[in-house]
C-alpha cells in the first residue's frame, strides 16, 4: 500500500512500527493503522511528529507501551508509579501455570507488557485475599480482551490444560445463528453436552454472540438448571419450597453438607414436588424425607 502523502521518516517510523505487530495480524493492521495517522494528519502531510503523536495518544495498552519501546519514545504522560500492592497472590491448583501457557501464545516482543497487564486484572479479581484460582484466571483473560488471533489461541490452551474439548462447542455453535436471544437455548444445549457450563466454553459462547461475558455469566448462574461446576455421579437436592423451608430446609441442607466428603453433588432447588411433613430430599431420581435420604446416602 501506497503511502502517499508520508515523508520519508514518517515512512521509516511507520516500518518500525510493523516490525513489531505479530505477523498473524499484519495484514489486518497495516490499513487500519494507516487510516488512523492520515486521520491524525486531518489531510496535512504525515510525518514522524504525528505517527508519535498518534501512538502516546490513541493506541490502546499493551500495544501502545510494545510500540513506543520499538520507537525509542518515553512516555511523558505516565503516572508516578504506584507502590507495589502489599497483597500477595496465592496461587491455587494450576492457575499459575495457566498464566505461563497464555504466555507461550503471546509473541515475546509483547510479553513484558502484557504479562503485567494480565497480572493486573488477575489482581483485581482476586481482590484484598490475594487467592487465585484457574477460574479466576480464566475470567480475567475474557475481561481483559486480548485481539485476535491471540484471544482463540488462549481459550484453547486453556480448555486443553482443562480437559474440556471445545470442538464438541464448535458443533453446537453451528446449529445457530448468532443472535443474542438464543443465549440460553445455547446454554442449555451446553449443559447437555458437559453436564456443566465449563467457563471456557462460556467465554466462547460469549464471543459467538457478541454479548459481554459478564452478561452470559450472569445469565447463567440466574437459572437452578445450569451449574458451573462438574456434578458428581449422584445429585442430591434439597428442597427449599415454602413449606419444607418453614420446616428447617436450612438444617436439613446444612446437615447434608457436612457429610458430603465431596461423594455427591448437593444442591437447595425450588418444591420438587414430594410434599411432606418434613423437608423432602431427592436423591438422583428417588424422592424421600431427610432420615430416608441420609440412609441412602449413607451407601454410596
Amino acid at each position: 500500500m501506497a503511502l502517499a502523502n508520508w515523508d520519508k521518516k514518517a515512512q521509516a517510523t511507520f516500518a518500525k512500527i510493523m516490525t513489531v505487530v505479530p505477523e498473524p495480524m499484519q495484514d489486518a493492521m497495516k490499513p487500519q493503522l494507516i487510516s488512523m495517522v492520515e486521520n491524525k494528519a486531518s489531510g496535512a502531510k504525515v510525518t514522524k511528529e504525528i505517527i508519535e503523536k498518534l501512538v502516546r495518544e490513541d493506541l490502546p495498552e499493551p500495544q501502545r507501551s510494545v510500540i513506543m519501546g520499538a520507537l525509542g519514545l518515553s512516555d511523558e504522560t505516565a503516572k508516578p508509579q504506584e507502590a507495589e500492592p502489599t497483597t500477595q497472590l496465592t496461587w491455587e491448583g494450576d492457575s499459575e501455570n495457566m498464566v505461563e501457557k497464555i504466555m507461550e501464545v503471546i509473541p515475546e516482543m509483547l510479553r513484558g507488557a502484557v504479562r503485567p497487564k494480565l497480572l493486573e486484572f488477575i489482581s483485581k479479581k482476586a481482590g484484598p485475599s490475594g487467592s487465585v484460582t484457574e477460574g479466576l484466571v480464566v475470567e480475567a483473560v475474557q475481561e481483559m480482551k486480548p485481539p485476535e488471533p491471540f484471544m482463540s489461541q488462549i481459550m484453547k490452551v486453556l480448555a486443553a490444560g482443562s480437559g474440556v474439548d471445545l470442538g464438541k462447542l464448535d458443533e453446537i455453535l453451528a446449529t445457530y445463528q448468532g443472535k443474542q436471544e438464543e443465549l440460553v437455548n445455547i446454554l442449555h444445549d451446553v449443559q447437555n453436552e458437559y453436564s456443566y457450563l465449563p467457563k471456557e466454553a462460556l467465554g466462547k459462547v460469549s464471543e459467538f454472540l457478541a454479548v459481554p461475558m459478564s452478561t452470559t455469566y450472569r445469565v447463567a448462574t440466574s437459572y437452578q438448571a445450569f451449574s458451573l461446576e462438574p456434578k458428581k455421579s449422584h445429585v442430591v437436592k434439597v428442597c427449599d419450597g415454602v413449606a419444607c423451608h418453614l420446616n428447617d430446609a436450612d438444617d436439613t441442607y446444612n446437615s447434608l453438607d457436612q457429610t458430603s466428603n465431596g461423594r455427591f453433588t448437593l444442591e437447595k432447588v425450588r418444591c420438587i414436588g414430594c410434599c411432606g411433613k418434613e423437608p423432602m430430599v431427592m436423591v438422583d431420581d428417588q424422592c424421600g424425607n431427610s432420615t430416608w435420604a441420609k440412609d441412602k446416602i449413607s451407601k454410596f
